[in-house]
């Protein structure tokens, strides 16, 4: 038998055949090539035709000024003078004036550190000259404990109130004349630190510039500029 002449009789009776329409409410067999082109470009279209999703916000951190958690971080790249770190941890939503029991605020050990460059970051980043943190004093204390004229300057000239009193603490002069350092006091009272003024502490105890100072020097100076041991209690 020939195959090939039965094949092409085959097919070519096979073209003159009418078309049969397909039996109602039987599904028509679509080839697999041309299903996945129109699915394909319908898929295209919807792509198109959506707006592209929105870039995922960053979920700020709590921005109220208790959060020890906050301080800490902040404190620690503080510590390894890292303003990059600082300022990447700030602008996603840490709380620059956040209080860690122990070191006070970011603004408050950069101060102990006497590091200018991390003071300035910490003030153009909102932190409060003034921010006051229980038994760690205020960034003004900080920086007269360390002796920076410098650091001093910059905090003042940032709105830091010169006689700012922590309560339990006490004030920056005290704390300079109490620390020794002859050079922060001058500068402090060149400012217009009261020589007088006098706070409890927290253990009970009045002190004041003149009762606090450790060296002959300072005395000298503090009585120079009028002060008396026993000071001027605020109202």
């Amino acid at each position: 038998m020939n195959v090939q002449n039965d094949s092409h009789a085959s097919i070519g009776q096979a073209s003159r055949l009418p078309a049969s329409r397909p039996a109602r409410g039987k599904a028509v067999s679509i080839p697999l090539s041309l299903a996945c082109a129109v699915a394909a470009a319908c898929s295209g279209a919807w792509a198109w035709a959506m707006p592209a999703p929105a870039p995922a916000a960053v979920s700020p951190i709590s921005a109220a000024a208790n959060h020890p958690g906050d301080a800490l971080r902040l404190i620690d790249a503080v510590r390894q003078g890292r303003v990059d770190i600082v300022k990447q941890q700030v602008g996603v939503g840490l709380a620059v004036d956040a209080c860690a029991p122990g070191d006070g605020t970011a603004l408050i050990v950069a101060a102990q550190r006497a590091d200018p460059t991390m003071v300035d970051a910490l003030l153009g980043l909102g932190a409060d000259a003034n921010r006051a943190c229980a038994g760690d004093g205020n960034p003004l204390i900080a920086a007269a404990a360390s002796g920076s004229v410098d650091t001093m300057a910059r905090l003042l000239a940032a709105g830091a109130l010169v006689d700012d009193v922590v309560r339990g603490d006490e004030t920056a002069l005290i704390t300079a004349a109490r620390k020794n350092q002859p050079a922060a006091v001058r500068y402090l009272a060149s400012h217009g630190a009261d020589v007088n003024l006098g706070v409890t502490a927290d253990n009970g105890q009045w002190r004041t510039p003149l009762n606090q100072a450790r060296s002959d020097a300072v005395m000298r100076f503090l009585r120079g500029q009028g002060a008396t041991p026993d000071g001027a209690r605020r109202p």
